[in-house]
């Protein structure tokens, strides 16, 4: 089952992805996970990891979001294979964090969903929606500081979970309550998925 978590920057995906796995795990399931953009395949991950961190933004963002789109063609062979070799796939952001950023930065958006078109689709998508934890700002990055413009694509998410029909989980005060919520949901897909068909 290949699952997506979204949400706006800082509101700790990484942490629920990282306990996600470790309790998957503890139930018998193969995981992997994985966070977008892939930084080591080359050309597009280096140069995507110095953009973002370039403190203003340098090329178009149409410009960008084509090389954000290779990105995750590239890894389009390695994530077939971990889809077919692991009972779960966890990735964090995916081509929908595109369409959200890209369109809220002046883009149109289906001119952003053409270009992610032919990307292998979830078969889950989930939105943690909430507060960002300011105090994990990454220092130099180019949208992670942009306040006004990250509440804008926090709504569009918003927005695209109700339209879309993804999983929508409410960022909780303590960690493992939010981790609650995923694993439930998640959990009930996964049955779900097991019951032979009648």
């Amino acid at each position: 089952m290949f699952i997506t978590i979204y949400g706006i920057n800082n509101i700790g995906k990484t942490t629920q992805v990282k306990l996600l796995q470790e309790n998957l795990e503890k139930q018998g399931y193969s995981v992997f996970s994985l966070k977008y953009p892939i930084y080591d395949i080359d050309p597009s991950g280096g140069f995507l990891h110095t953009v973002l961190r370039s403190r203003k933004q340098t090329i178009s963002e149409a410009e960008l979001q084509m090389w954000f789109a290779l990105n995750r063609y590239q890894f389009q062979e390695k994530l077939s294979h971990f889809l077919a070799n692991y009972d779960v796939v966890l990735a964090e952001d995916y081509s929908n964090t595109a369409v959200a950023w890209g369109s809220c930065k002046g883009l149109d958006q289906t001119w952003i969903e053409t270009i992610n078109s032919k990307l292998t689709q979830p078969d889950l998508q989930i939105l943690i929606h909430g507060e960002r934890s300011l105090e994990t700002v990454e220092k130099g990055h180019i949208h992670e500081h942009q306040h006004d413009l990250s509440q804008q694509v926090a709504d569009k998410l918003m927005h695209m979970a109700n339209k879309q029909g993804w999983q929508i989980i409410q960022r909780q005060a303590k960690i493992q309550e939010t981790q609650a919520l995923l694993l439930s949901c998640i959990q009930s897909r996964l049955t779900a998925a097991k019951k032979p068909s009648t």
